[in-house]
């Protein structure tokens, strides 16, 4: 069997982009099998189909045989587990629309968001409260005259720079998602 390996990055709060990914490749004839560490996609040759992929995000492990019930209950084919989220599939259904999602209602998808929102605060917190702990202890410990200490601090503190834009960015990302979900009738 044909099958192809796509490296691509989805941050957190990319979940709606990385699923109408899954939906475009799917389309084109490459059935999604597999995610591995490092963003690593892995796909199936199929004959192409218009296929609906949603992503979950589930905390609670629970009962996650009766979860994985409910999904099933409701013609969703359960794909796998990646951390806390988790990717299902079922053909598209042009009859009706509500049938291509996973979420009932609005508020249900709503909740999700605010979860995967607070969890990129969570990780936020440390990055910066590390951030400033660290330079305290760096600055009053070494010599700032030191081109070793100042060549590690600069890339130091592009690192978490570059940590922090990413969670700043996803966090503006699911406030923009959760006003558009909470005021469905305004202009975007």
């Amino acid at each position: 069997m044909e099958t192809k390996i796509i490296k691509k990055f989805f941050g957190l709060a990319d979940f709606l982009d990385e699923q109408k990914f899954l939906e475009e490749q799917h389309s084109n004839g490459w059935k999604f099998k597999k995610f591995q560490w490092l963003r690593k996609y892995t796909f199936e040759k199929v004959e192409p189909e218009d296929y609906v992929y949603r992503l979950d995000y589930n905390e609670e492990n629970k009962d996650e045989k009766d979860y994985l019930q409910i999904f099933d209950d409701c013609g969703w084919e359960y794909i796998m587990k990646y951390q806390t989220w988790y990717y299902f599939r079922k053909s598209k259904s042009y009859i009706n629309q509500s049938d291509n999602e996973i979420f009932s209602d609005r508020d249900s998808k709503l909740n999700m968001i605010k979860k995967v929102m607070w969890k990129q605060l969570l990780i936020m917190l440390p990055i910066i409260l590390f951030f400033f702990l660290y330079n305290y202890q760096i600055i009053n410990g070494f010599s700032k005259n030191d081109l070793g200490f100042q060549i590690v601090w600069i890339l130091y503190a592009l690192f978490m720079a570059f940590l922090l834009g990413i969670s700043v960015h996803n966090v503006i990302k699911l406030n923009k998602l959760i006003a558009e979900m909470q005021n469905p009738l305004d202009e975007k």
